[in-house]
């Protein structure tokens, strides 16, 4: 492996202790909540649909039947959907999802854009702009080469 440029190096370096920062501020943000959990990203697929059989669900949401059938009967007790079998299929169970349910989306949104905006604060328009470009274009470099989705 060749050595860092001190341009690469400090830069590097940088980035570290900017992302090691903005993790210290996440944890401050309420820490019931993450919207990347499996019970929010049922919740928020959910809100966007009438009804969704189980089936369907896992297969967009990519996990196995077992740890849906977990999760779901985590958001039923909670009151956010509801489960019922399907008429045409008595083997299948049909997802909605409840007024509650969509309230804790709505508030759940709420508060990631709070914090969106918190995480953004000190950049103008265009120091957004540029930051986005570069941080796609490292993204993009890593995905091509496997190191991430």
């Amino acid at each position: 492996m060749t050595s860092l440029n001190p341009t690469d190096q400090e830069l590097t370096e940088l980035f570290y202790q900017v992302v090691r920062q903005l993790n210290q501020l996440a944890k401050s943000f309420p820490q019931n909540v993450n919207p990347f959990s499996g019970q929010y990203k049922c919740l928020f697929l959910l809100d966007g649909v009438d009804f969704i059989s189980q089936k369907a669900l896992a297969a967009i949401l990519e996990i196995r039947s077992p740890s849906l059938s977990e999760l779901v009967s985590k958001l039923e007790k909670k009151g956010y959907i509801t489960r019922r079998l399907s008429e045409k299929d008595k083997r299948t169970y049909i997802l909605s999802i409840t007024s509650e349910g969509k309230e804790e989306v709505r508030r759940v949104r709420s508060l990631r854009l709070k914090e969106h905006h918190e995480l953004t604060d000190p950049l103008s328009g265009d120091d957004k702009q540029q930051l986005y470009q570069i941080l796609t274009k490292i993204k993009d470099y890593y995905e091509q080469r496997g190191i991430t989705k």
